[in-house]
């Protein structure tokens, strides 16, 4: 059946784009679009865009657009489709899938065209659900991750695994059906290493992985310090207009103020908190709860000081080792205020070394090596990933054990059949439609 769904996220737009798919793609296409370029025929000129109106099964003119026939298996579904570009009024392209359908089409459920270029060979199961994520990225930093997993990444490690994994299998069987033959073989202690270089590259993986998911969720950076320290005047700096109230009179901040954007490409949530300090205020003295509560619950504590005073005091534990001291008002700087070598100068009011403080603040929150080469995992690839470890190492122990070859085969076939239901090589309805359901119409 030939499907059809609007390709372009909803709402106005100087353009949108209704896509087709499946067998029916060049009839339709014969049937409702007029080539302003005449004689043109789309099967003689795949991959050309030209310049059509569109009209409905009565005859009726749409819009103008802009087609383009590929013709299958080279497409993007592995089948017949095609690509319509219109004016981007809602109202336009619902009238142009309702007309495509009218000729034979059926609206696309979600995520169909991915499924069928799964299906149809077009990417394995590792690259479809990327362009789920692909689509939903919603930083640099996850978009990035998100194109590695589109580039192959995962595919290619699945299939050296698998290809490992068969001959060990193979070498195992050959002991087993050779064993009175005078053949050489690979040595235990190679086969031991080849495992263990497996397990550590899983472990990697899944360190890559739970390091992305921690900055993929955000990271929270709470502005700590004393009343007037200059912290709500950062946050506003930082996220660029008045967030959050600024005045002389300290103890203006009660309650915690957030605001999410990202620092060279890394989502962060920016905390501004009430300033610490002992206080007989029952209300600002719930800001100071909440506020030591935030900083503690942080990924990230900037610790603000006042450097228009001589001395300062923080009535709270910032002994932690994600913490950044910043000594803020530089511009109206007291003779005797001093900073430590490790600490950030800035000023609020000029701007003066807030790109040195950006910069720290990314560079902390990819402290871990892991962090900085991120890779995106569903769960369902943690969980093979998991059970093919845990295969790995039974398979050194039955060796140490001096183990029948028998038994060690069928570890090696349970690692095969999970790298196999990781790509989709081995794959369930089930899984499949929960997979895809999962994505937006239209991909």
């Amino acid at each position: 059946m030939t499907i059809v769904a609007i390709g372009t996220y909803p709402g106005r737009s100087a353009l949108g784009t209704v896509r087709l798919s499946g067998p029916e793609t060049l009839r339709i296409l014969n049937q409702l679009l007029r080539p302003r370029k005449t004689p043109f025929d789309f099967a003689r000129n795949p991959r050309v865009v030209t310049l059509c109106d569109l009209v409905d099964v009565a005859n009726h003119h749409i819009d103008e657009a802009m087609a383009v026939f590929y013709l299958g298996p080279a497409s993007y579904t592995g089948e017949d489709s095609a690509e319509i570009t219109l004016h981007g009024n809602p109202l336009i392209l619902r009238e142009a899938v309702q007309a495509l359908c009218q000729a034979g089409a059926r609206p696309a459920e979600p995520g169909e065209f991915t499924s069928r270029a799964f299906r149809n060979g077009r990417m394995d199961l590792t690259k479809a659900e990327s362009v789920a994520r692909l689509i939903e990225a919603r930083s640099e930093y996850e978009l990035g991750a998100a194109r590695k997993l589109m580039s192959g990444e995962l595919s290619t490690t699945m299939s050296k695994f698998r290809s490992a994994v068969i001959g060990l299998r193979a070498e195992t069987e050959a002991e087993v059906d050779f064993s009175t033959e005078d053949l050489t073989f690979e040595s235990l202690e190679e086969r031991k290493t080849r495992v263990q270089k497996m397990i550590g590259e899983i472990d990697s993986i899944l360190a890559r992985a739970r390091a992305a998911g921690r900055i993929r969720e955000g990271i929270s950076v709470a502005l700590v310090g004393a009343p007037n320290a200059g912290k709500s005047s950062l946050l506003n700096r930082i996220v660029g207009y008045d967030r959050a109230i600024v005045t002389e009179i300290p103890g203006t901040t009660r309650d915690t103020l957030s605001e999410e954007l990202q620092i060279g490409g890394i989502p962060v949530r920016f905390v501004d908190t009430a300033g610490i300090r002992s206080t007989d205020d029952p209300v600002e003295r719930e800001g100071v709860r909440r506020s030591i509560r935030e900083m503690e619950a942080s990924t990230i504590v900037l610790h603000i000081v006042d450097g228009s005073r001589p001395s300062y005091d923080l009535e709270a534990d910032v002994s932690r080792r994600n913490i950044i001291h910043i000594l803020n008002k530089i511009d109206a700087r007291h003779p005797e205020a001093r900073s430590q070598a490790d600490w950030i100068e800035i000023s609020c009011k000029t701007g003066q070394g807030l790109g040195e403080l950006n910069q720290a603040v990314r560079e902390m929150v990819l402290r871990e090596p892991e962090s900085r080469d991120p890779i995106l995992l569903e769960d369902r690839h943690r969980f093979h990933f998991e059970k093919i470890k845990g295969a790995l190492e039974r398979i050194l122990e039955l060796w140490d054990r001096r183990a029948p070859d028998e038994i060690v085969a069928v570890e090696l076939d349970e690692i095969l059949e999970h790298t196999g239901r990781m790509t989709g090589k081995i794959s369930t309805e089930e899984v499949l439609g929960r997979i895809f359901s999962t994505f937006c119409v239209g991909k």
